[in-house]
């Protein structure tokens, strides 16, 4: 609980910067447009979907795309000043879509009744075994077929960053594993291939009890690598059919400081073209995962 409560005490102090961060038209980089992005680009694909919904909404630029795609579309957040952006952004867009305050777990949800479930940022901040029950609610509410859509921070990133993250993973004694993961996914041509590689790496990896800064300020927000994620997700019902790489870090960590324009250039250059390229995922700080019941 202490987790949740510092994560919901942070999202309420942070809620309009939150919203800044998740804006279009950003002459840096934004990982939550980048996660959206791909959300969105996943249901332009899915035929015939009508009810979506966005848990971890935060101010519900996500929700707001997909009401304007036709959907019936809603978001659920814990953090009162999250919908109160919520709604305001909602007015401004001119469409109509649901906001609802209060806990995953506690909002009632008629089981079978979405096609499409999103949750990004969202699984760092619960407990593995925390996780495993989102992802059994989210199985439990949408229909046969239904898609979910899931972003974690990427730990396979750690294995190539080479930094205090790197050294952590190597403590706990499993950055040669991350590693032959990263191999897996650099040399699968195609999507279809890279799942398959991806199961002779399933397997759930150890977390810290605590972590070098990531800016927002909880004692652990959890990682996850495709493989493990994936194995997750497995164990649950579900078939892995999409990974999306996002944030392309193309510059060493240092190299990145002191030149961030040129960093920021070409990961906005990457997410043009290269959505769907796994091979990029070890290089990515995030990913979105998409599954099908």
């Amino acid at each position: 609980m202490q987790q949740q409560d510092q994560t919901k005490d942070y999202f309420r102090v942070a809620a309009e910067d939150w919203h800044q961060k998740s804006k279009d038209g950003r002459s840096d980089y934004s990982a939550l447009e980048g996660r959206r992005h791909a959300v969105l680009s996943a249901i332009d694909e899915i035929k015939d979907a009508r009810r979506f919904l966005d848990v971890g909404c935060g101010s519900g630029q996500l929700v707001i795309a997909a009401a304007q795609r036709g959907l019936n579309a809603e978001g659920i957040d814990f953090a009162s000043e999250m919908i109160e952006l919520c709604e305001a952004n909602r007015k401004e867009a001119g469409v109509e879509a649901e906001f609802t305050e209060g806990s995953f777990f506690d909002v009632d949800l008629k089981a079978g009744s979405y096609d499409i479930i999103s949750a990004q940022g969202f699984i760092e901040y619960f407990s593995p075994d925390d996780m495993m029950l989102i992802f059994k609610r989210c199985f439990e509410l949408l229909r046969p077929g239904g898609s979910l859509l899931v972003g974690s921070r990427n730990r396979l990133f750690n294995a190539v960053s080479f930094n205090a993250f790197t050294e952590v993973e190597s403590e706990l004694g499993i950055l040669e594993a991350l590693v032959n993961e990263c191999i897996a996914l650099h040399t699968s041509e195609s999507q279809e291939a890279a799942f398959e590689a991806l199961r002779a790496h399933e397997r759930m990896d150890p977390h810290p009890d605590s972590h070098p800064a990531t800016g927002v300020p909880v004692d652990v927000r959890y990682q996850y690598s495709p493989a493990d994620l994936t194995g997750r997700l497995r164990s649950s019902g579900f078939t892995p059919t999409t990974l999306f790489p996002i944030y392309f870090h193309g510059l060493p960590g240092a190299i990145r400081k002191a030149r961030p324009d040129l960093h920021f250039q070409l990961a906005n250059a990457v997410a043009e073209f290269t959505l769907r390229d796994q091979r990029l995922t070890p290089f990515c700080s995030t990913f979105v995962l998409h599954v099908t019941k």
